[in-house]
């Protein structure tokens, strides 16, 4: 592919990026003896700046050894965190803040697991630069308006509110998925999968990503403009109230 222009900032493109990061995507050397499969079939590209690229480069690691890590995950996540993210930690331990170990238990095993603090605005920019790249990829065009992420991921003990807004937020927007009626995309459906909301009448529109058949990320794309936010800020506020008014009664 030509390099054209980067897709986040729009300026002259220097290199072209994978869109999610191909890091994620297990390497041929680590299943291949096991799966008898590939997981890097048709990966996405998208051209980029050379500051988007280096700012999007730094977290690539930090965003697999979190994802790839999230209990609950599917086999091939399993296997990825016993390779390629084993080496990358073995070379790095300071991608990730270990706060405690623990035990998940069930009838027939004990398994160990660590807690760890993650660095949200990682994987806020993380979640925004694929966002984004799925854009310039599907419309063959820079995205310039807001862009919000919303997922469990995000969720802090010590932040409540920001909690229960992602909460009725996950509430809301999955009770509209099953109205899309959208393809999901996605060569590598084991390792990320993307689908993508029409755009309602104020311009806005939701990517769904879903990564290792388990992590859901939810990424609001607004075209608002910083009046229009203004205008919106006492709604969205209400929302907020609201949604703890709820959580409250339901207590």
């Amino acid at each position: 592919m030509k390099l054209k222009y980067c897709y986040w900032c729009g300026k002259q493109a220097t290199s072209m990026e994978h869109i999610p990061p191909k890091c994620l995507f297990p390497e041929k050397k680590d299943v291949e003896a096991i799966l008898n499969k590939s997981y890097r079939n048709n990966l996405i590209t998208v051209p980029s700046c050379d500051e988007h690229n280096l700012r999007k480069s730094h977290n690539d690691e930090y965003l697999m050894v979190h994802l790839a890590s999230v209990v609950g995950n599917n086999s091939l996540a399993y296997l990825h965190t016993q390779t390629k993210v084993k080496r990358s930690l073995e070379y790095n331990r300071n991608l990730i803040d270990i706060e405690r170990k623990g035990i998940i238990a069930n009838r027939s095993s004990i398994s160990p697991v660590l807690i760890v603090n993650a660095d949200s605005s990682k994987l806020i920019h993380s979640f925004e630069s694929i966002a984004r790249g799925l854009y310039y990829h599907e419309f063959h065009k820079v995205f310039k308006g807001k862009v919000t992420i919303i997922s469990t991921l995000l969720k802090h003990p010590e932040y409540p509110d920001a909690s229960v807004f992602i909460d009725e937020s996950l509430h809301l927007i999955k009770r509209e998925q099953k109205y899309w009626l959208s393809e999901v995309k996605g060569n590598n459906p084991e390792v990320f999968t993307y689908q993508i909301s029409p755009t309602d009448d104020l311009g806005t529109f939701t990517i769904f990503l879903k990564f290792y058949e388990s992590i859901e990320v939810y990424i609001i794309m607004s075209s608002f403009t910083k009046e229009d936010e203004l205008m919106l800020k006492p709604l969205s506020q209400s929302f907020l109230n609201n949604a703890i008014k709820r959580k409250n009664e339901v207590k």
